[in-house]
């Protein structure tokens, strides 16, 4: 009984351990494969799915833009692709996050985020800028915070189901790519409940044997 029970025991700590944090590359995704792709796409990243959808359906496109002479882009949004989903942008000034644009990102579970990386419209570094503005929603997609650039580095937010980037239209706005952040998943796997019910069981069956 005693082994069986610290079997249990070893294998729920060792769910509760699995959960590790994830970088979203999204200069290293565009790498060599720039494209547009349809809302509702689901990218895995180190085993954590993340699903891309734009502002409009079926009008816009969350967008992986490459590097421009060795300059790093990321995720961006494109109106028009030259040939649908999977196709790049028609207007390469176009692949970025402007005016007018947002794209959204779902988790397949509630995660934590940090570690933000922006560049600007030129791909020049932005992740010390405290005067130029963007905008991010959280879990709820119409409800923006503005933030400066340098206060979105420095952001850790816990909860994290879906996340949405769109260009401040009333503040210091300014066009930008994500390079990417990390994504750390909340470490209460599905089976956790379960493995502490059949410990609690266990300890039942135990004291009713000590009393028989």
């Amino acid at each position: 009984m005693k082994k069986l029970v610290f079997g249990l025991a070893a294998t729920l700590a060792a769910f509760a351990g699995s959960a590790h944090a994830v970088y979203l590359d999204f200069v290293d995704e565009a790498a060599g494969n720039e494209r547009g792709v349809a809302d509702g796409t689901t990218i895995n990243f180190g085993g954590l799915d993340v699903t891309f959808t734009s502002l409009s359906a079926g009008a816009f496109f969350a967008y992986f833009d490459d590097l421009d002479q060795g300059k790093p882009a990321g995720l961006g949004v494109c109106e028009v692709l030259v040939a649908g989903p999977g196709s790049v942008c028609a207007d390469p000034s176009d692949d970025n996050i402007r005016a007018g644009d947002a794209v959204t990102l779902t988790f397949d579970t509630e995660v934590t985020v940090s570690n933000f990386s922006f560049t600007d419209a030129d791909h020049d570094d932005l992740n010390s800028n405290n005067v130029d503005t963007l905008w991010i929603a959280i879990n709820d997609p119409n409800a923006f915070v503005q933030y400066t650039f340098a206060e979105a580095v420095a952001l850790v937010i816990a909860g994290v189901e879906l996340i949405r980037f769109a260009f401040d239209e009333v503040g210091n706005g300014r066009q930008f790519y994500v390079n990417g952040f990390e994504a750390e998943p909340v470490p209460v796997p599905t089976a956790a409940p379960l493995l502490l019910a059949g410990l609690a069981g266990l300890g039942f069956a135990a004291r009713r044997k000590r009393r028989h």
